[in-house]
């Protein structure tokens, strides 16, 4: 009787995990809002290089996804960089090299999905976008008369544009959902060591619905 009892238990429990899983993955397909989140490298272009050089780049986001397959996507980006001094402060007869710093980016993308296949599990999604940027520059203040270096990190601000495109690919899986690789480019009107902030950024990164 115990072993009827605990039999009859384990398929309503099996049932009961399957009827969840359908429901999980079926609201998973009508998702209209996005987490992204992406890992990979960002590489400073034309003289922008000098002072920044290639660096491990974070990007999350949140997608809304509208009608006709388009999608507009709200994006933060962090990068932290490897900066040399190329132009003396007046303050200084010292070059800052090999040190630290760090490059943000916050703003708002709009794109299109296309179905490659048929399926519709390969898609690619070019999108144009726009925000604010933060570059932080390293400095190296010497006081001669005390003998003191002091050491901080100037903060310039400005817009930046973004062009890009992404390849996707549905997993069909709970847990990754849709794997996607990001490729683009972003110019700024922010001057560093008398150069326009520009790069390309390579990011691997999942995509998951709610």
């Amino acid at each position: 009787m115990f072993q009827l009892a605990t039999s009859k238990w384990v398929k309503w429990g099996i049932a009961l995990i399957l009827s969840v899983c359908f429901r999980v993955a079926k609201a998973q397909d009508s998702s209209r809002i996005f987490f992204t989140s992406s890992v990979g490298f960002v590489v400073p272009q034309s003289t922008f290089a000098r002072a920044y050089q290639n660096s491990l780049a974070f990007n999350s986001g949140i997608e809304y996804r509208l009608k006709k397959h388009y999608f507009i996507q709200f994006v933060l980006d962090f990068n932290a960089v490897k900066y040399n001094q190329q132009i003396k402060d007046k303050n200084s007869n010292f070059l800052f090299q090999n040190t630290n710093s760090s490059l943000l980016l916050a703003g708002l993308s709009v794109g299109k999905d296309f179905a490659l296949t048929h399926s519709g599990r390969l898609s690619v999604s070019p999108y144009v976008g726009a925000g604010y940027a933060n570059i932080g520059e390293p400095r190296l203040t010497v006081n001669n008369a005390t003998g003191i270096i002091y050491q901080n990190v100037t903060r310039m601000k400005g817009a930046f544009a973004r062009t890009g495109l992404r390849l996707l690919y549905d997993t069909r899986s709970k847990i990754f959902q849709t794997l996607y690789f990001d490729v683009s480019y972003w110019t700024s009107n922010v001057q560093v060591q008398e150069s326009k902030a520009q790069a390309l950024a390579f990011l691997v990164g999942t995509r998951i619905g709610f």
